[in-house]
């Protein structure tokens, strides 16, 4: 998997999660793991791009987004992994 693509499989967990503490977690996870220089936040047209085409194609019917479930579950085994 390509690091575009895993930054927007990270996105679609993100926009699933529905548990205000399971995104406290996540948003701690980052704060103390991810460190963004001030220019650095900002993403490129291409970047831009390319999550308006994973847009399209789910609306096609081409992928397919991880359930809320899946998405709970994924983020739940990154932060327990991170705590062992």
């Amino acid at each position: 998997m390509n690091i575009e693509a895993t930054k927007i499989q990270l996105a679609q967990q993100l926009f699933a999660i529905m548990d205000e503490g399971m995104l406290k977690r996540v948003v701690a996870f980052f704060k103390k793991e991810v460190v963004i220089e001030e220019d650095e936040g900002d993403i490129s047209d291409e970047e831009y791009a390319q999550f308006q085409e994973e847009l399209a194609k789910r609306d096609r019917g081409e992928i397919k987004f991880h359930t809320r479930e899946e998405s709970m579950a994924e983020i739940r085994r990154m932060i327990d992994a991170e705590g062992t």
